[in-house]
């Protein structure tokens, strides 16, 4: 399926929230059914990712898909419930200003471009150590059942680890991001 730019949403300048809604929302929801196990946090936090999106859509790149910004929305306001999880909405304009205001579009943007450039630097390595990359920080495998699963040494998939991560530093530093572990 192809992925949407967010400037194809617009008509006459203006936001098709509708239309966005429509493609994403099964697509968020089942990140959020995975996430999280209330079915009202998960009805929630849906409207409140497309309510952050809409509210800050100006901000963003009109050229970049809708998705990346959609799931990184999301990742947030999932962090912010489990490290809120007594918190107590009794007011709901603080909470949804708390929420907008913790949304770094800048941030989002960065994280954006390092995944693009993680997704180009897999798609340039061996397919065996990219298979091992994604199995271990994708799908969070243990390093023992990658070994067992590809038929290979412990050792072998530490060092495929290892050799990945060092060309994926080094292509985001190239491009002049910061890297984090």
């Amino acid at each position: 399926m192809k992925e949407d730019k967010l400037n194809s949403f617009e008509e006459n300048g203006i936001l098709n929230i509708e239309k966005i809604i429509n493609r994403y929302n099964s697509y968020i929801y089942t990140i959020l059914k995975n996430s999280l196990s209330n079915e009202l946090d998960i009805e929630e936090t849906l409207s409140d990712v497309f309510l952050i999106f809409w509210k800050n859509y100006k901000k963003l790149d009109k050229k970049i898909s809708v998705k990346p910004y959609l799931i990184g929305i999301t990742k947030n306001l999932v962090k912010k419930k489990y490290s809120k999880n007594s918190f107590n909405i009794s007011n709901i304009e603080l909470f949804e200003n708390e929420i907008i205001s913790d949304i770094n579009i800048e941030e989002l943007i960065e994280n954006n471009e390092k995944s693009k450039i993680i997704s180009d630097t897999l798609s340039n390595i061996r397919d065996v150590d990219k298979n091992i990359f994604i199995m271990f920080y994708y799908n969070q495998r243990k390093i023992k059942d990658i070994a067992k699963l590809l038929k290979i040494s412990e050792s072998k998939v530490k060092i495929s680890l290892y050799r990945s991560r060092k060309t994926i530093k080094k292509k985001i530093k190239e491009r002049g991001y910061g890297y984090e572990k």
